[in-house]
């Protein structure tokens, strides 16, 4: 009894997110709607329901297109595949990929790492609490000690390149009523993001410390992470490191300070 419910909730998933046939044994009471009718209805329900899971993960890229533009891009989206997991918390992970092979999308080359940004974010939005380690904490210690302590990044920590100015694109359509025209000086987005209490953080960070940063990431000690660093900024470590602490880039926990 237990393998034919199962077959028939897989065959009825299959009828309403991939169009197969419809399971044997369903019914309509007499009356009402056909069968053929009444999965189209739960079949509409389903992709509205992760049409608008998309936009609110994804606020940003909704204002720059449009509410119905995005929506027909969604609906597309969907096609290649529903959610694996019993979660919407992370849906749309592909989406950013999909966006830059959208036909429609191709004049907005920056649209794929808007996206990126804003996955980013929610994954920083939903790590893990931990206590940060204090710019006191790391004063405390003398320079030889500093340099061999391998610290622990906060578990919302993310860096994220892009040669796209997406912080500034984020911002002014996340925060701004009206849009502010963003251009481009060049050069590469060097971005950290962190959870501090409740919200999110989108810093700018210079692209040296930024490759300093992602030797921390990689399981560098404070001291070999500084061998990125010029020779100068190396002999600022101690001031450097404050900073990051004080946009809560480290964690207290395992680090072996409070």
């Amino acid at each position: 009894m237990a393998d034919g419910l199962a077959r028939f909730q897989a065959a009825f998933a299959g009828a309403v997110t991939r169009g197969a046939p419809e399971p044997a044994g369903l019914r309509a009471r007499a009356g009402a709607p056909g069968t053929a009718k009444r999965l189209d209805v739960y079949r509409n329900n389903i992709h509205s329901s992760l049409i608008d899971a998309l936009a609110s993960a994804f606020p940003v890229v909704e204002r720059l297109v449009g509410r119905t533009f995005f929506r027909a891009a969604a609906k597309v989206y969907l096609e290649e595949g529903f959610p694996r997991r019993g979660t919407l918390i992370g849906y749309g992970g592909g989406f950013p990929d999909f966006l830059e092979r959208f036909p429609p999308a191709q004049g907005l080359a920056y649209l794929g790492d808007v996206a990126r940004l804003e996955l980013l974010w929610l994954e920083a939005y939903h790590a893990a609490e931990a206590k940060p380690l204090t710019p006191s904490a790391l004063a405390a210690l003398d320079m030889a000690a500093l340099t061999q302590l391998q610290p622990v990044l906060h578990p919302s920590f993310r860096l994220f390149s892009s040669r796209f100015p997406v912080a500034e694109i984020w911002r002014t359509n996340r925060e701004d009523v009206e849009v502010r025209p963003v251009k481009s000086d060049g050069r590469r987005n060097t971005l950290l993001l962190v959870r501090r209490e409740a919200d999110v953080f989108i810093h700018d960070v210079q692209p040296g410390h930024f490759v300093f940063l992602r030797a921390l990431k990689d399981g560098a000690s404070f001291g070999e992470a500084a061998l990125h660093l010029p020779a100068m900024a190396i002999q600022k470590l101690p001031a450097l490191l404050g900073g990051f602490a004080r946009l809560g880039a480290f964690a207290a926990t395992g680090s072996g300070t409070t």
